[in-house]
């Protein structure tokens, strides 16, 4: 293993956070690259450790693994600092697209990019929607029920959806383990932290929570601020979950930012520190496996159900339907990255607009 010290590994998360793209994925798949093969700073079986970790535990996936990372190599210290240096890039720079967007959000060139964009964000769920079920589902007849079951839920009452998560993991260690062994801000990190406790995998999974409650439930963003904030977060660098840093911003201002950004990332950072010496050792356990493996489940129904959702806004004539079937394609059959395909939207947004 090469020489690694505690600044040259927050710089490489500083760079990996202001110019990393591709999602849980793409970032995951960096990491291996420059950490694992290129620089050898980490152990081929520490990563592999620390993903099954992070897929495993609540918490935006990319992000925990560099965590994760950190705590491997410098401990606790290493982890604090790596959360800080990891999230900084992203925050900085979905905070100033806040700001322009708080003093244009009326601007009509503003709503024609948007315009064009929306549909992508549709297309880009359901493809992650299909690579989240082919790696969960699988041929589970189980796990497919409670997607299914899920999806159902969410589509017909269109609201909270915590119960279900937390029911679905209950259910799961039945099921899936049987027969084996204030102020505003003060709101938005409480808000947020909880979101973040229950963010599997990809950080696309925080779609449906912030939809349910920030739009249906609490009335705080409007459909269309809504899909606006998941696409600043889908063409920012770094993990998809820096959407919080947009949503924050326009209910509360810098203060709102912060708070947002400190609650998503805080649950990936306390089980980290607090949790992963535990879940090494219990990670085996068949009845964390089937809590999980339920949850996962749901996760997938959940999903599908917010592409209809978000559908019912984003695509509102035949322009933004052939926006959001191209995009569909180009993402699942070419190796076109998401942001770009988002900007192309956009520009074609403009265009047609003119």
């Amino acid at each position: 293993m090469s020489d690694c010290n505690l600044r040259s590994l927050v710089l490489y998360f500083l760079r990996l956070g202001a110019t990393g793209f591709g999602g849980p994925v793409g970032l995951a798949n960096a990491m291996r690259r420059d950490l694992v093969d290129a620089r050898g700073w980490i152990r081929p079986d520490e990563f592999e450790d620390g993903l099954a970790l992070s897929a495993a535990c609540p918490g935006p996936l990319a992000y925990q693994l560099a965590v994760y990372c950190g705590f491997t190599r410098f401990g606790a210290i290493g982890a604090l600092s790596v959360a800080i240096a990891f999230a900084l890039p992203p925050f900085a720079i979905v905070l100033a697209a806040a700001a322009l967007y708080r003093s244009f959000e009326s601007a009509w060139q503003l709503r024609a990019l948007f315009y064009g964009i929306a549909p992508v964000i549709v297309a880009i769920i359901t493809k992650g929607c299909w690579n989240l079920q082919r790696k969960t589902l699988r041929s589970d007849v189980r796990a497919w029920t409670f997607a299914v079951v899920a999806c159902v839920t969410v589509v017909l009452l269109e609201q909270e959806i915590v119960w279900l998560f937390v029911g679905a993991g209950l259910l799961g260690i039945v099921v899936f383990g049987r027969g084996r062994r204030g102020s505003v801000a003060v709101d938005l990190l409480f808000f947020f932290f909880k979101t973040g406790l229950l963010v599997f995998g990809s950080g696309l999974v925080i779609v449906p929570f912030l939809k349910a409650q920030v739009v249906d439930q609490f009335h705080w963003l409007t459909n269309q601020q809504f899909l606006d904030s998941v696409a600043i977060g889908m063409i920012s660098p770094g993990p998809v979950v820096i959407t919080a840093t947009f949503v924050g911003y326009l209910l509360a201002g810098f203060l709102g930012a912060v708070a947002a950004t400190c609650g998503i990332f805080a649950a990936p950072v306390l089980f980290v520190l607090i949790a992963t010496p535990l879940l090494r050792r219990y990670r085996d356990n068949t009845y964390v496996r089937g809590f999980v493996r339920g949850i996962g489940s749901a996760v997938v129904g959940v999903l599908v159900a917010t592409v209809w959702l978000i559908a019912r806004t984003a695509i509102v004539d035949w322009r933004t339907l052939l926006i959001a079937v191209l995009a569909l394609v180009a993402l699942a059959f070419t190796k076109t990255p998401e942001p770009a395909v988002i900007v192309t939207a956009g520009v074609f947004g403009l265009l047609v607009s003119i």
